[in-house]
């Protein structure tokens, strides 16, 4: 990703200050939402790296397992062959990086699994920890360790054994550093650790969790010192939910046992942070850096006020008091300058001259740059649908509240609120304390009562498809199994042109809601009204997936999916917007029969049956190709193939005029072959050896076809009468491929992802399919059952999901993240606002859908953020617009012609316009309104709430830059001037 205008001033003025002599070497980056802060502190750590000379040590440190998963992708660009580190301090020493040469080690963890002890609670770490913890104590104190093994034989019989019964040799290099650490920790430094241990044991109510703590805190005080690990740039991304680890309480808990944990948590911060030389570079990143809280999600004591002038003392150090000092002055001066409500010119005098001075004692520690101060107008579309109240809906809300109000009577105040928010709750709602309340009994309408109406207003408003509007969400469109590319090659057909021809083709749905039963429910329904509309339930209820090998006859299938790694590259379809598809597939087969000729295959008469052209393929493939690669990739396969069986004894070299015609179609649609020709767009210069051939057939046998073969595509790929004649599924799929654009929508998705993340095509493509569909369970009147979601999916956080080999664990959450922002199912994601900061939603949707009112503009602010981001699917239009008649070479990527005429075109701007928020090309905000209901007055007050809250954001009161815009009754452009603006791209001529 090229730095935009505004960017390489905030990396400019991060470095500066990062490496200034006699400084506190500390910068916060305060960008809003959105515009790329990980990106800019990529480039940060590329200049330190070029400045150092060496290796430099990148430690990133946020919140959450699903940001870090996220942005390490990011950060590993710099150094795309450094090995995927372990995620917590505990464990990296034990797989301890080489001291080989390499320019940057990156790591990234969380502080609540790598800081042991910050969080309340017995937190016992994983078997891994666990295990190196007891290898490492049976040599340092193995009379301790054997009480240590009692303790856990006498554990109750219900609870699981926490060491295991085989410990392997820790590392040499582990032991010292460890027991030093140890020693520290817990103040044995001059007693044997022996001894002291077993007296801490017999001291401690329930001493296994207190022993394993302080040694996983060990563990990573060792890893913290170590030269290949101790960081020499340390970013604390969204470090406003953990402000604690840089700004402690002061004092120390009167509690001896809390004063122990406080006093390793001190240590460990210590040994992260660095004090005087041995300091690192300190990068802060977060887009509400005035609204601190602890990592317990407490709040810091104080108000914000008092948050903003500890935080900037923070920044200036120790070193800096002068500086801090200075800053306090100019915090104190505008806010009182803020607080006037007298004389209007004086007063807007007094907050312009104070909102200089503050400006100007800011920016050697903050930088932070704003829409709202570089673009006027509004960055979303917003819709307001109408969701009506109907009789049945007063049904469901009679039952939910006579069944509370029988056994539950202290809950009744919940059930308006879940009513309103939940459909269906009488089913989804088993996980809340008021489901004790409702029986087995359910209400008339259920999520499976067939083809009735939702029993929602929200809900029947937001698939409302009688007009056609931004704001709905087409039940047809998500039975697609990809989205239209932005840019097609031809025009679209099938199910794809029907609705673009009619408005109804969008991108993406992002839904938020209140509570955590509404995600469930909503994604239920959806799913459930996908798998209704498929072509199954009209088949004799014949639910096997489609393109599933037979034993009889496989060779056409698999051929439908083998990267041919030759032929594929016989020729590439034809591109221009308007072209039909009989003109692409004219041009496809001159192009074949010319690329054979050149391979010396010769154009025979007809003679005989003419061989099919999955048969062809494999022959041509032979004669002029990589036949070891093929029987390579062949071994996947031998329990239903055997890998040589495709070879004839004499390989042909002559083809007929018609097998040239039909395999050319065939060509063109054959997702192996599309897979194939989009890798090498985007990986010219990758050997398309043997490995390289297995692994790309098992991204489209293992991965695309059970994805593709889905029941509930038939009635996408073709209707029923089309999907009977000959060739069945697999034709209708190859024309699918065609219709639906899939080779453009391919080169898309690497294009744009290949922008701001790592890894290459192949990586890419490898992350988009989610596999099974989920499962969610709902209450029927025989007990609890589950219902798939595929189409529409639940997101409810980290979950880790754990696969066979303990090395191949991969969070659900972070499956389903991927899966989103590909052009595959699901197409919509149902969710609440709860830790979803710093999470990127927008490559393939364009729709936030604001299901229940968020509390404030923070909220709302942080829920559009997830998808008005850089190069997001309305950007994407917008420049597709504009420079989409971009030649690209052959063999090239289309659109990535697009991004880069659009990156050698003339600068509009700070970047912010054409990359982030282009004219005319807004995403859609969705919220609902019930008549005669407060909502419709809520909504317009947090609007007008968030019209000024975005100016006000970088303000570190905004509620009293808020009230002086309202009491002077400040037009826009005369707030705008008077907000605090720390862009380093200010003095950047535009």
């Amino acid at each position: 990703m090229t730095l935009e205008r505004f960017q390489e001033a905030t990396v400019e003025a991060a470095v500066e200050a990062l490496t200034r002599q006699g400084g506190s070497r500390r910068f916060l980056i305060a960008d809003e939402v959105g515009l790329g802060k990980t990106v800019s502190a990529r480039a940060i750590a590329s200049e330190l790296q070029r400045q150092k000379g060496r290796a430099l040590n990148v430690v990133y440190l946020c919140p959450n397992l699903d940001i870090a998963s996220q942005n390490l992708g990011k950060l590993m660009a710099l150094q795309e062959n450094w090995p995927r580190p372990e995620d917590r301090l505990s464990l990296v020493l034990g797989k301890r990086p080489s001291s080989g040469r390499t320019d940057y080690r990156i790591y990234s963890y969380t502080p609540e699994t790598s800081l042991p002890g910050w969080k309340p609670g017995q937190r016992t770490g994983r078997t891994a920890e666990r295990d190196l913890i007891g290898s490492l104590l049976l040599k340092a104190a193995p009379t301790a360790w054997r009480e240590i093994r009692a303790f856990d034989r006498a554990r109750d019989g219900s609870k699981r054994r926490l060491f295991g019964p085989n410990l392997g040799e820790p590392p040499s290099y582990v032991k010292r550093p460890f027991e030093a650490a140890l020693r520290e920790l817990m103040g044995l430094e001059r007693k044997k650790l022996d001894l002291g241990l077993q007296e801490r044991l017999a001291r401690w109510k329930d001493p296994l969790p207190e022993i394993i703590l302080r040694c996983r805190a060990a563990l990573a005080m060792a890893a913290l010192r170590d030269p290949l690990i101790r960081p020499d740039l340390l970013i604390l991304d969204e470090f406003h939910r953990y402000a604690d680890l840089v700004m402690p309480t002061r004092a120390a808990p009167p509690d001896p046992h809390a004063a122990e944990l406080h006093h390793i948590q001190r240590k460990l911060v210590e040994a992260l942070v660095g004090k005087g030389e041995n300091s690192p570079a300190l990068l802060l990143l977060s887009a509400t850096p005035y609204r601190l809280h602890r990592l317990d999600q407490g709040a810091i004591p104080g108000d914000r006020y008092g948050h903003f002038i500890g935080l900037v003392r923070f920044l200036h150090g120790a070193a800096g008091s002068s500086q801090g000092d200075r800053a306090e002055s100019a915090i104190r001066a505008h806010h009182s300058a803020l607080a006037r409500r007298d004389d209007k010119p004086s007063a807007l005098a007094e907050v312009g001259e104070a909102k200089r001075e503050l400006e100007a004692a800011l920016r050697p520690v903050i930088a932070r740059t704003e829409r709202a101060t570089a673009i006027s107008g509004e960055v979303f579309d917003r819709r307001v649908n109408e969701a009506v109240v109907e009789p049945g809906d007063l049904v469901t809300f009679r039952h939910l509240a006579h069944s509370v109000a029988k056994t539950k009577g202290a809950m009744r105040s919940w059930v308006q609120p879940l009513w309103s928010s939940v459909p269906y709750p009488a089913e989804t709602l088993f996980n809340y304390n008021i489901c004790k309340a409702l029986n087995s009994d359910l209400p008339a309408s259920t999520i499976a009562s067939g083809k009735e109406r939702p029993a929602h207003p929200h809900l029947r408003a937001l698939v409302d498809n009688l007009i056609p509007k931004a704001s709905t969400i087409d039940l047809d469109a998500l039975t697609l199994p990809w989205l239209a590319p932005t840019r097609p090659w031809w025009t679209l057909g099938g199910r794809w042109g029907e609705l673009a021809s009619k408005g109804r083709l969008h991108g993406k749905s992002l839904l938020f809601s209140r509570y955590k039963g509404t995600p469930t429910a909503v994604a239920a329904w959806l799913s459930g009204e996908v798998d209704r509309r498929s072509e199954h339930r009209r088949d004799k209820g014949k639910t096997a997936a489609f393109l599933r090998p037979t034993a009889k006859a496989p060779w056409p299938l698999v051929a439908l999916f083998m990267p041919f790694p030759t032929l594929s590259l016989a020729f590439e379809p034809v591109r221009g917007g308007n072209l039909g598809l009989d003109e692409v597939r004219r041009r496809a087969r001159a192009e074949l029969e010319k690329w054979l000729r050149s391979k010396g295959i010769s154009v025979a008469p007809a003679d005989g049956a003419p061989r099919k052209p999955w048969r062809l393929a494999f022959d041509l493939e032979q004669a002029v190709g990589a036949a070891p690669a093929i029987t390579a990739a062949l071994r996947q396969l031998r329990k239903l193939v055997e890998p040589n069986s495709w070879l004839r004894k004499t390989p042909t070299r002559s083809a007929t005029k018609a097998e040239i015609i039909a395999l050319a179609d065939w060509m063109l649609g054959a997702p192996g072959i599309v897979v194939a020709r989009t890798l090498r767009r985007h990986e010219p210069d990758v050997t398309r050896n043997s490995d390289r051939t297995m692994r790309e057939f098992r991204f489209a046998w293992g991965q695309l076809r059970p994805y593709l073969g889905q029941r509930q595509f038939a009635a996408s790929m073709q209707n029923a009468k089309r999907l009977r004649r000959t060739g069945g599924y697999p034709e209708a799929l190859r024309q699918a491929v065609l219709d639906g654009g899939l080779e453009a929508t391919l080169d898309e998705h690497v294009a744009v992802t290949k922008l701001v993340g790592s890894g290459g095509a192949l990586d890419i493509l490898e992350k988009c399919i989610v596999g099974r569909p989920g499962r969610v369970q709902r209450r029927t009147t025989r007990g609890l059952r589950s219902a798939r979601v595929h189409a529409a999916v639940p997101y409810l956080g980290a979950e880790r999901r754990n696969d066979r080999s303990k090395d191949n664990r991969k969070m659900r959450s972070d499956i389903l993240r991927e899966g989103f922002n590909s052009p595959f199912w699901p197409h919509v994601l149902a969710t609440t606002s709860i830790g979803q900061e710093g999470l990127d939603f927008h490559v393939w949707c364009d729709r936030v859908v604001h299901w229940d009112l968020p509390r404030n503009a923070v909220d709302f602010e942080q829920r559009e953020g997830r998808i008005s981001r850089y190069a997001s699917l309305p950007v994407r239009r917008a420049l597709a617009e504009r420079y989409g008649g971009a030649a690209s070479a052959p063999w090239s990527s289309p659109f990535q012609a697009i991004f880069d005429t659009a990156r050698v075109a003339k600068r509009d701007g700070l970047g912010l316009e054409r990359w982030w928020s282009p004219a005319g090309h807004n995403p859609t905000s969705v919220t609902f309104s019930m008549p005669f209901s407060l909502g419709g007055l809520r909504l317009k007050r947090l609007q007008d709430e968030l019209v000024n809250y975005r100016l006000a954001l970088g303000q570190p009161e905004p509620h009293l830059f808020e009230a002086m815009i309202e009491h002077f009754e400040l037009p826009r452009n005369e707030a705008r001037r008077l907000a605090l603006n720390l862009s380093p791209a200010v003095s950047i001529p535009l």
